[in-house]
């Protein structure tokens, strides 16, 4: 019975705006401001530069939306480098004029006939894809 009752109750929506800047530094932290910092990360014998906003008091890390996109992009590079991501085998196909691959329907749930490859090379034969 009280798994009806609850059942039967309408939820409240609630509406509200993010400012465009809500995610943007410097930060309170110990009412103190943060401030930009600069710190390193290593992989393999590749240094990456990146720029959080610390805390002088706690020396806690902050991250604003574009910071965490660039330090986000690092992890990934970081997981590719250590050969450390997953990874599907496909063969190549050929029609003549060039070479293509297909993706399995797992990984294309959501794209649309507006979708673009963004693709970088790395060199010859590894590349990097970004569906868009």
């Amino acid at each position: 019975m009280a798994k009806k009752a609850a059942q039967g109750k309408k939820m409240k929506h609630i509406h509200f705006n993010i400012d465009k800047n809500a995610f943007r530094g410097p930060y309170t932290c110990h009412r103190v401001r943060t401030r930009i910092s600069e710190k390193k990360m290593i992989v393999g014998d590749i240094i990456f530069q990146y720029t959080v906003w610390q805390c002088p008091v706690c020396k806690s890390d902050y991250l604003d939306s574009e910071q965490s996109k660039k330090l986000e992009l690092l992890w990934v590079l970081e997981k590719i480098l250590k050969n450390d991501s997953p990874k599907l085998k496909r063969s190549l196909n050929f029609d003549g004029k060039m070479f293509f691959m297909r993706f399995p329907k797992e990984f294309t749930r959501g794209w649309s006939k507006q979708n673009y490859a963004d693709i970088q090379a790395i060199d010859r034969s590894r590349f990097i894809v970004e569906i868009k």
